[in-house]
């Protein structure tokens, strides 16, 4: 047990839930916590989840480790876990719903129980089918690292170096039975295929590579951590603003980056405006970064609710929904248009804050002399206006069809809005969300991108009014 030493997976007198399946792993971890128990003054509680699939070998499994427990003076809770019909955007596999259904069981009872720990019962076995059956599915550095020791500062492991045989060695040494799971042996999933074929052609090749997989988890688990960190640094370099509801990127600063920190800038930047968002599939990943290297921009990715749009400068990542919608991570957007709410101004100085973008619009009347100077020093985040040329009061809305404004430099010409967005390669997602500021008599400002000519500030103009974007200020807490 010097793992749980060296990894300190527990503290004395914590309160430890032990899931207990009644399988000799999950056995073995409950006869070696129960022994170490006493000296650590631990206070185990025993969960187990019936799912009821395998009818009476269920309830037999059920049944004996209640019997268990009641041997051991032990508390036991048999927790009866349904699968329903699988939602929208739930993963299709039986097993992986069942072992989500499960985790979140266990974070609940360890709620209502005050547990500090949950313990499972994986060990170096089940580590090396985990690492052999994503490096099938092609993953990354992340997913070759396996499954971490400790899990969410809840979820903890003590068995992961320990092989399967020793627990089998260990479990016929101290006299304690256990149960077998007839599913174990079907060829219909993967793991089985991976545990009953795989395995053993890899072991009768190099003898020690259950040991060896479960070692190059835990080194490729530092160096992920190492570059994590490395990622998080650089990121915070070259974040233009960033608030609760928004992070905007330097395009060409990230796309400076080697591709092994831009997957990880763009996943943590993700994963900071919505933390219990599930980490994006390296393929979204692999394609968002494809389409921000190219020199095209208006693409646009929903990952949960947040939305990344590539812009001309930079990568705009918004929360639009409180809450991932139902479908779960796609990778296109399809959110519909905003609903009208336009917001008027009346007066200022007028500070209002666009909701789908988090953006912050200001108004105030600045004077002639500062308004000469700002002409000579033109930006896309403020729009000189000439008071003269407005008709109070203004609004700040989203773009409808059929919108128009007449550009600076087009002899008085009109320009569709629609065509404007598409020549500056603004998708529809992206299009759908940018503030205008109207007034009664047409188009003032596509904010932050163009003003129109009829309204625009000239040297001639005696009166100004400077209109600015910015973003929230950084909140406490906030990335």
């Amino acid at each position: 047990m010097r793992a749980l030493h060296a990894r300190q997976l527990f503290q004395p007198g914590q309160r430890v839930l032990v899931a207990v399946s009644g399988g000799p792993d999950s056995v073995a971890l409950l006869a070696i916590l129960h022994h170490l128990a006493p000296a650590w003054n631990l206070s185990l509680t025993v969960v187990h989840c019936n799912y009821g699939m395998r009818g009476a070998e269920s309830e037999g499994d059920a049944s004996f480790v209640a019997a268990l427990c009641r041997r051991l003076k032990l508390p036991c809770l048999i927790k009866p876990v349904t699968m329903g019909r699988r939602e929208a955007g739930a993963s299709s596999s039986l097993q992986a719903r069942a072992r989500e259904s499960r985790y979140r069981l266990f974070r609940e009872v360890a709620a209502e129980l005050g547990a500090a720990r949950v313990a499972i019962g994986h060990t170096a076995n089940d580590q090396a089918e985990t690492v052999l059956l994503r490096m099938l599915r092609g993953a990354g550095l992340r997913g070759l690292a396996g499954m971490p020791p400790i899990r969410e500062r809840l979820f903890v492991r003590p068995l992961l170096s320990v092989s399967r045989q020793d627990i089998l060695s260990y479990l016929e040494a101290v006299g304690w039975s256990y149960r077998t799971d007839s599913s174990n042996a079907k060829s219909i999933y993967l793991r089985n295929r991976v545990r009953h074929e795989l395995l053993p052609v890899m072991l009768s090749l190099a003898p020690a590579a259950i040991r060896l997989l479960a070692r190059q988890a835990d080194i490729l688990r530092e160096d992920d951590r190492v570059l994590d960190t490395l990622a998080a640094r650089r990121l915070a370099r070259i974040i233009r603003s960033r608030d609760s509801t928004s992070i905007m990127v330097d395009r060409a600063a990230l796309l400076k980056q080697p591709p092994a920190l831009q997957r990880r800038m763009l996943r943590q930047a993700l994963q900071t405006l919505s933390p219990s968002t599930g980490v994006p599939r390296s393929d979204v990943l692999l394609s968002m970064l494809a389409s921000l290297a190219s020199r095209q921009s208006g693409g646009a990715w929903e990952i949960g609710p947040v939305t990344v749009a590539c812009e001309q400068h930079q990568v705009r990542l918004c929360l639009v929904s409180p809450r991932p919608p139902a479908g779960g991570m796609v990778a296109e957007l399809r959110s519909p248009v905003p609903a009208s709410e336009d917001v008027a101004i009346d007066s200022l100085p007028s500070t209002i804050t666009w909701r789908w973008t988090g953006e912050v619009i200001r108004l105030h009347a600045v004077t002639r002399r500062r308004g000469l100077l700002l002409l000579e020093k033109p930006s896309s985040v403020m729009a000189l206006l000439d008071v003269e040329r407005l008709s109070w009061p203004l609004t700040i809305r989203a773009w409808r069809r059929g919108d128009w404004f007449v550009p600076i430099g087009m002899s008085g010409r009109r320009k569709k809005l629609q065509d404007y967005f598409t020549d500056a390669k603004l998708g529809r997602s992206v299009r759908q969300r940018i503030p205008l500021l109207v007034s009664r008599d047409g188009i003032v400002w596509i904010v932050g991108q163009r003003v129109d000519a009829r309204f625009a500030a000239s040297r001639s103009t005696t009166r100004f009014v400077l209109a600015r974007v910015t973003h929230l200020p950084r909140r406490k807490g906030a990335f």
